[in-house]
């Protein structure tokens, strides 16, 4: 498990872990986040190892802002769908949509939906934008534990796994921040899974819609 600065040269270095099935570590802006190629069936599965938890609980997917462009490839949009993703991207919140075309058959295949975030952080697009597509995405911490801020909590947090991230990046992000907010899309509203940095009121002034919790 490497702690490496955030820099052009391991950015490269994180790429050509992501591309050979390597787990990179790193910060985002929630929290810490681990990431690996969604393509790639053995780094979904080395992820959930990594992570210590059960392959049916779901983790979701990032793309990068210019690949907003080409959402329908990875969840399906009704009108109203493609609004919420216009208004509510990039930022800390993940959407629960039914599952597009380009999502393979190996990511949590007894779902018919996916959990997809624009990540709004600089050093996350450029992960993003430097590999090339998309990526999983969950947070760098072993199940059950809390969340981790520094490079220093992950590389504790994982110091006595099995198993580990191939890259830890350095970083240190606000501390007692909040995983993402989860929302599910509804007819003609939004409903709110998990609470974290976007309010029910926060989200209502953004889209002008109800958001139920």
């Amino acid at each position: 498990m490497k702690v490496l600065p955030f820099n052009s040269e391991t950015l490269k270095e994180a790429v050509e872990i992501l591309k050979k099935g390597g787990v990179v570590a790193h910060p985002a802006d929630t929290c810490f986040g681990l990431t690996a190629d969604l393509m790639n069936k053995k780094a979904v599965e080395k992820t959930q190892l990594i992570k210590g938890r059960g392959y049916k609980k779901p983790m979701s997917i990032m793309i990068s802002v210019p690949e907003q462009l080409k959402i329908d490839n990875y969840v399906k949009l009704n009108d109203f769908g493609a609004f919420v993703t216009h208004k509510l991207f990039p930022s800390p919140v993940t959407l629960i949509l039914p599952k597009g075309p380009m999502i393979p058959p190996h990511y949590f295949p007894d779902m018919n939906t996916v959990g997809l975030r624009v990540p709004l952080h600089d050093k996350t697009q450029d992960i993003l934008l430097s590999f090339g597509g998309p990526l999983v995405t969950t947070s760098a911490n072993c199940s059950g534990t809390a969340l981790c801020f520094s490079h220093d909590e992950v590389a504790k947090n994982f110091k006595n796994s099995e198993f580990k991230p191939d890259l830890v990046f350095e970083g240190k992000l606000k501390e007692n921040g909040k995983a993402s907010t989860v929302l599910e899309i509804r007819k003609d509203h939004l409903h709110i899974l998990r609470k974290g940095p976007l309010t029910a009121s926060q989200l209502e002034a953004i889209l002008g819609v109800s958001v139920k919790e």
